[in-house]
């Protein structure tokens, strides 16, 4: 038997299926994603101009008022009623995305602070979209997102210190992905993005980052080869999509808790260990302008990343891996093979 009336428009009968699906079972009622899926349902019903679709409304605050005390954000269900209503509601009303930012001001966020910094791409304070985050550093080029663990960030913003931008959670391969991803677009500055923390295994967020950044989306939005249930960004554009694959490098530390082991991650990709970050940088911030410097500048920075990688001596405007030149006499190698002296 249908839970959906025959009055109820088509439009928006496939998000209030996934609503009254959920809302028959009580872990539903008292769960996070249900919830910004009924205010995300309220939003865009309230604001459609078809009059069939506001009578729907009493539908949706019946709903809400039938909610209990929200117990937790999410709970890794293989099926989340909440996050597949938001998508049917992001397929079927494309002019009211959930969680995009009207009037200037964002939606009513769930912030533990709120930065005083702007984004003139946004038009509205950083970052424009909602999520359980903390901001750091808004100038600085790392983000980290502990996926499920709701206890890394706050000490990870404190121990981390200026190097780090932002640190929050992301519980989720869809809704949760695309906020994360708007919200780091949003700052030019932010080039990395330390994973970390315990994966949510009914979701599985941190794959499809990884999967994002390494083969894209297809036609329909979904993240290509991701294993999670549902991977589909309706609210990213293939803009979107390339433009965070251009600007963010992921550091992978998937399971790691320990604090000390992801300052040392965040911390060495504050210093910019890739030349083609570096050479980004330089270029965003003035330090290079003419064709010939900036050429200069990339093969320099190329051959200073491969000696890292590779371990081998590096010397501006010498061949890779070879040796400085002789200043003296006293500093020739001697012909003991065993001497440090032959170190590289």
């Amino acid at each position: 038997m249908s839970l959906i009336k025959t009055a109820v428009p088509e439009r928006a009968a496939p998000a209030l299926h996934e609503i009254e699906r959920g809302m028959a079972l009580r872990k539903c009622r008292k769960c996070g994603c249900m919830k910004e899926a009924l205010d995300a349902a309220s939003r865009t019903f309230r604001n459609a101009e078809d009059p069939e679709i506001r009578e729907v409304l009493p539908k949706i605050e019946g709903h809400q008022n039938s909610m209990e005390a929200i117990a937790y954000d999410c709970i890794d269900c293989k099926k989340c009623w909440g996050a597949d209503a938001i998508i049917q509601l992001a397929i079927s009303f494309e002019e009211v995305a959930p969680g995009e930012c009207h009037g200037g001001k964002p939606l009513p966020p769930k912030r533990e602070h709120v930065p005083s910094a702007t984004s003139s791409q946004q038009g509205c304070s950083w970052p424009p979209h909602p999520g359980e985050y903390i901001v750091g550093n808004p100038t600085a080029s790392v983000a980290i997102c502990t996926l499920s663990s709701r206890e890394l960030p706050p000490k990870l913003i404190a121990a981390v210190g200026s190097d780090l931008a932002i640190a929050g959670r992301c519980d989720t391969e869809n809704i949760g992905v695309e906020k994360v991803v708007l919200n780091l677009l949003a700052n030019s500055n932010i080039r990395w993005l330390v994973l970390c923390g315990v994966e949510a295994p009914g979701h599985r967020a941190a794959d499809a980052f990884l999967r994002l950044k390494e083969r894209g989306v297809d036609a329909n939005m979904r993240v290509l080869e991701a294993a999670s249930w549902r991977p589909v960004l309706k609210n990213l554009t293939l803009s979107h999509v390339a433009r965070f694959r251009e600007q963010i490098e992921i550091v992978n530390l998937i399971g790691v808790t320990v604090v000390s082991e992801i300052v040392i991650a965040a911390r060495e990709a504050a210093k910019g260990r890739q030349a083609a970050v570096i050479a980004a940088t330089a270029i965003q911030e003035g330090l290079v302008t003419q064709l010939d410097h900036a050429a200069y500048l990339g093969r320099e920075l190329a051959k200073a990343e491969i000696a890292l990688q590779t371990r081998s001596h590096y010397e501006q405007d010498a061949g890779l891996g070879i040796l400085p030149s002789k200043k003296s006499t006293s500093t020739e190698l001697c012909d003991d093979l065993a001497c440090s002296c032959h170190e590289t």
